[in-house]
């Protein structure tokens, strides 16, 4: 495996757990306004940034050249 392939699960992980963080009400979320709601924008924000990166490292599995 490439080191940017599991770089993007890592990131993937990352995101989703931050987007899981943002869903879970009576947690003091830093970044948002009010700090202890459900934010559901944040969370599909992160939620969709997870999408990507897992899409990206899929990329990076493909490309370049094929070792045996």
């Amino acid at each position: 495996m490439k080191p940017a392939y599991l770089g993007g699960i890592a990131l993937f992980v990352i995101f989703a757990a931050i987007g899981v963080y943002y869903l879970i009400p009576g947690i003091n979320h830093v970044l948002a306004d009010p700090p202890q709601e459900q934010h559901l924008k944040h969370a599909l924000v992160f939620f969709a940034l997870a999408i990507v990166s897992i899409i990206g490292a899929r990329f990076v599995a493909n490309s370049g050249s094929q070792a045996s």
